[in-house]
């Protein structure tokens, strides 16, 4: 897209300049006309279709190309609705003339990591010090404390994707392929076999393309901290052994090794932060928690603009939180039960879904000495915090509304079982398979197969469940239930259907081990 500034994207952005280019979209510089401030943008590219394309590889491409814009638009919401000092601010989205998502963001000025570290000399005299790259890490630790409380995993934490700004902050950028609250923890059916991330900093369990959860984060961060300390990553690509090999195998090499200055705190938290096993990693917090005392002891001003001790020197006052005293609530009367259920259907109808979990939890604190009114609001949030992708407060609600149903109704009971369903495909998106699998198990032992509407909902779960399987290390269960899932899709969506020979990718894939 070249700049014309006579067309203004919304009326008041103008576009400017290319920054960059990525595999599903570009950066320009731009200017807001009505505030007057240079601003960052960001829109989804189109495809290049050639005359000489088939109409099967047509379709393909506009598969991906609303896959891709689904992914951009998840991006957009998310980065939205975050407001930590360590991502760039969002201003404003909208659509082009064509169809094109666009993103107006903050204008970063400043330097990628990737570029400092290009030009870092890693010798005895001029290499960085321990508090210089302890405040990086530390920075992009606070970052992913705060996506992970949300469960948001970025996936592709590098040094390309942080950059240090004025005043020392570090803003961690690109959550485009990003667990978005939805993008996925198993892949879909479409998506069968990408793998998202960049290898040198790619977890064991990445490398496997088994769940990604938030630990990954923490093992690509250890990558990058033992890179800022040494001058290279942990693991390379070597004639003798693969770089998989060595995320999944090789020792943890000692950063005391490589710099003596290196404190023995230090080279314990790398050791945990790059454990094979996901569940010996501490969390972003506690690696936090860990790096700040190896910053302490700063003060005063540094004359490097771009210093990221700077922030841990002076930091910034926060403000006291006033004390919440809670109002006393009327119980819930039976007219007003009905009129919350019908106002919160009102809201999802119109896309507000905000709106709708607010008088819902409203109703909830009211509705404490009423179990049936509480049942019924429970479920109706849990479906509408499933659709806003707030997976981990959905799938309590619905495995505690599951459970009351069940006991009261019996395990056929449609409320029950479909409970079932979104519990499961929620824990499954929390890259939790024990619990996806008892919760899909349930719903596919229950659920009716002759009722039209279910046919879908049965298919993706089968095909979830085998995903659940392999990420838990079962590939021969998970290769066999897909196996048995072929015809099925053949029979529901035809011999030459993109998702069939996508599962057929994943049913070799799982041969090969």
């Amino acid at each position: 897209m070249s700049a014309e500034p006579e067309r203004l994207l919304g009326d008041r952005y103008r576009v400017d300049g290319l920054l960059g280019r990525g595999g599903m979209s570009e950066v320009y510089q731009g200017y807001d006309e009505r505030l007057g401030r240079p601003v960052a943008i960001k829109m989804l590219r189109q495809p290049t279709i050639g005359p000489e394309v088939s109409s099967t590889e047509l379709l393909e491409l506009e598969e991906a190309q609303a896959s891709n814009r689904q992914r951009f638009l998840r991006e957009v919401r998310m980065a939205a609705q975050l407001e930590h000092p360590g991502t760039p601010a969002v201003y404003d989205t909208g659509l082009t003339d064509d169809g094109r998502v666009w993103l107006v963001m903050q204008l970063l000025r400043g330097s990628t990591l990737e570029t400092v570290l290009d030009r870092s000399t890693y010798d005895e005299t001029a290499r960085p010090t321990i508090a210089w790259a302890a405040a990086i890490a530390a920075q992009i630790a606070a970052v992913l404390a705060d996506l992970h409380r949300v469960d948001v995993v970025h996936r592709d934490i590098k040094p390309a994707n942080v950059m240090i700004v004025e005043n020392g902050l570090v803003k961690v950028l690109d959550f485009g392929i990003a667990i978005l609250r939805g993008a996925s923890a198993l892949p879909r059916l479409t998506q069968i076999d990408r793998t998202v991330g960049t290898p040198v900093y790619m977890s064991p369990e990445q490398h496997l393309g088994r769940v990604v959860t938030a630990a990954s984060d923490v093992y690509s961060l250890g990558c990058l901290l033992y890179e800022l300390l040494a001058g290279d990553p942990p693991y390379l690509d070597s004639t003798t052994t693969p770089l998989r090999a060595h995320h999944l195998q090789t020792q943890v090499p000692s950063v005391q090794l490589a710099r003596h200055d290196a404190p023995a705190e230090l080279e314990g938290l790398l050791n945990r932060m790059l454990a094979k096993d996901a569940e010996e990693r501490p969390t972003a917090e506690q690696v936090y928690a860990a790096l700040v005392p190896l910053i302490g002891g700063l003060t005063g001003s540094s004359d490097e603009v771009q210093d990221p001790t700077r922030p841990f020197r002076v930091p910034l006052l926060a403000p006291r939180s006033r004390p919440v005293v809670p109002s006393p609530r009327a119980p819930l009367t039976d007219a007003e039960f009905v009129q919350i259920q019908n106002g919160a259907t009102a809201l999802m109808g119109d896309d507000q879904l905000g709106l709708a979990v607010e008088i819902l939890e409203d109703g909830l604190a009211r509705a404490a000495a009423e179990p049936f009114f509480r049942l019924e609001l429970s479920f109706q949030l849990g479906m509408i915090q499933f659709l806003r992708r707030e997976y981990r407060a959905a799938a309590s609600l619905l495995t505690e509304a599951e459970e009351t149903y069940r006991a009261r109704l019996g395990d056929v009971h449609p409320r029950a079982v479909q409970c079932a369903y979104y519990a499961g495909h929620a824990y499954a998106e929390l890259g939790e398979p024990l619990k996806a699998l008892a919760q899909l198990r349930f719903y596919l032992q229950h659920v009716d197969p002759t009722e039209p509407d279910n046919a879908e909902p049965i298919l993706e779960s089968r095909f979830v469940l085998a995903q659940l399987l392999a990420s838990d290390g079962r590939a021969e269960e998970a290769r066999a239930e897909l196996v048995r899932l072929r015809p099925v899709f053949q029979e529901h969506y035809g011999t030459e259907s993109t998702l069939v020979r996508n599962l057929d990718k994943q049913i070799d894939k799982l041969a090969e081990g």
